[in-house]
């Protein structure tokens, strides 16, 4: 009888042990299995790569990332105002349509081109109407940057080149009847890249958000969306691009459901007789605006970010600052310490004075001197 209840409690013992293994085996998977998992995708389109980070399982990520490319491959389309695409008309068809007869797109096509008009309203450097003086700059700076690499000088385009492209702009040559767009300039052609990549990551993030995800980030380039706070309560970090490296000079803090956009001269430029020109163009001029180094503008929604990041880009620091106040939001500027304000910078490096609006100033901290 003794033997038999000892062999029983050794059963017991064995099964017990086992129960608890198997227990820690499933909470250790389920830990694993709800690891940080990142990729960072080049191939869907915008002309630049996009990070992709969130924590939760690897099957869940796959299902996240199917969602994300699908959003940015088929907005790549719609704003793409150099190739046509079978069953859509994008930017292409409206640029080679829309001067002899108004065309028709689908809602999110035109949501974003009246969004770019809201923002024209409130600040008319942001005009997506001069699509002909981006193209002109366009051509140049494709080839200027072949010639850089080859240890050569661009070349710039031609005043009267400018001055004539210049002639086709206006937002008052554009025509909207609901889902129809029309030019009275049969010249006239539009240009979204200020707004288009920023209004896609606003998308891509509600598509995630809807799928179920509530954590991390997309970074599309310097336009980065937080999906979420971070699972653990702990601040956002986010670095903003030393202009003239690949480093950070310095970062941002938050535990907001925050877009961080930053519109600078170092993002896709090229060189004449060692002064760069940069791909942001002042509408005013027709030239590549050269106000600051670069300009990061926080608040809450990607498309409207990236549109008034272009905009402070192409202001002075005053007017920069007036506008800030007005539409309440946030921004960083950067400026090479012999081209900034006489104002006192609030920080400062051994190459560059940085200013922010007030209520971000304990939250902005030096990376680099």
């Amino acid at each position: 009888m003794k033997k038999n209840i000892k062999s029983w409690l050794i059963l017991s013992s064995c099964f017990l042990l086992l129960i608890i293994s198997v227990i820690f085996f499933i909470q250790s998977r389920q830990e694993t299995q709800q690891d940080q998992q990142s990729i960072t995708l080049t191939d869907v389109g915008f002309d630049t790569s996009i990070t992709f980070q969130a924590q939760c399982s690897q099957e869940d990520f796959a299902k996240y990332t199917k969602i994300l490319k699908q959003v940015f491959r088929e907005n790549n389309k719609r704003f793409d105002q150099y190739h046509a695409y079978k069953g859509i008309n994008n930017i292409y068809t409206i640029n080679h349509e829309a001067g002899s007869h108004p065309v028709s797109v689908d809602d999110t096509t035109m949501d974003c081109i009246r969004l770019a008009l809201q923002i024209h309203e409130i600040c008319p450097k942001f005009d997506i109407s001069y699509g002909n003086v981006m193209d002109v700059w366009h051509t140049y700076r494709e080839e200027g940057i072949k010639r850089n690499d080859e240890g050569k000088d661009g070349q710039l385009p031609s005043n009267t080149e400018i001055q004539t492209a210049l002639c086709h702009g206006g937002t008052d040559k554009i025509q909207i009847n609901g889902n129809q767009i029309a030019f009275t300039d049969p010249d006239m052609m539009i240009d979204l890249g200020g707004i288009a990549k920023g209004y896609t990551t606003q998308l891509a993030k509600k598509a995630l958000n809807k799928a179920g995800l509530h954590n991390g980030f997309i970074n599309a380039g310097g336009n980065v969306v937080l999906l979420g706070p971070k699972p653990d309560g702990s601040n956002w970090t986010i670095g903003i691009q030393d202009p003239d490296s690949q480093n950070s000079v310095v970062s941002f803090e938050t535990n907001e459901n925050k877009t961080i956009v930053t519109s600078g001269d170092y993002q896709r430029y090229y060189t004449v007789n060692g002064k760069r020109y940069a791909h942001i163009i002042d509408p005013d001029t027709g030239y590549p605006a050269s106000q600051c180094r670069s300009v990061t503008v926080i608040t809450n929604d990607s498309g409207k970010a990236d549109g008034l990041s272009t905009s402070l880009f192409c202001l002075d620091y005053e007017q920069g600052k007036a506008l800030a106040k007005k539409e309440g939001i946030q921004a960083i500027w950067i400026f090479d310490k012999d081209h900034s304000p006489d104002e006192t910078p609030d920080l400062k490096t051994k190459k560059y004075n940085i200013y922010m609006t007030k209520q971000i100033k304990n939250k902005v901290k030096l990376v680099t001197n």
